[in-house]
């Protein structure tokens, strides 16, 4: 499923659609893109938390283990990825009596600064919960942070309890 979407004013196009296998070079980028924001308000942060020759290998060996639980998310402006939303799908223990439940993981929901408050997170989010409920998880567990709490009623997580 692909969405395309145009900001509020109709300054900045962008377009959400699920990562192929051949998308994590730009998983990657978003991922040492949310590191460095993240370093830059660290007190304790180094420069080898964004610092990392061997990064990229890790990140593409990780993206090919977990393919068959992971599920990502891209926003695109052109060529250039300017957010993603990452979602594990846990299989929960058979109990007797009772079927077998799924449940997912939001990971990671991450948008470029510049994009930010113009509906990219709540697109990929869109898209996510859409997966989730064709998926058929039973649950979604999120730990948003001060900046993503679905306080907007227009919010995708509205009625969504984290």
């Amino acid at each position: 499923m692909t969405s395309s979407v145009r900001a509020e004013g109709g300054a900045r196009a962008y377009a959400v659609r699920p990562a192929t296998a051949a998308d994590w070079p730009a998983v990657a980028d978003c991922r040492r893109r949310w590191s460095a924001e993240h370093a830059e308000v660290a007190a304790e942060a180094s420069e080898a938390s964004v610092i990392d020759p061997d990064f990229e290998d890790r990140l593409a060996d990780w993206w090919r283990r977990m393919a068959d639980r992971r599920h990502t998310w891209l926003a695109w402006a052109g060529e250039r990825p300017i957010g993603m939303a990452a979602l594990v799908v846990v299989e929960r223990m058979p109990s007797p009596g009772r079927p077998t439940a799924r449940w997912g993981y939001v990971a990671q929901v991450w948008v470029d600064p510049a994009y930010r408050r113009a509906g990219v997170a709540t697109a990929l989010m869109g898209e996510l919960l859409a997966w989730s409920r064709d998926a058929c998880l039973v649950r979604l567990v999120l730990n948003p942070s001060e900046i993503s709490h679905p306080s907007c009623p227009s919010s995708p997580l509205q009625g969504v309890s984290a």
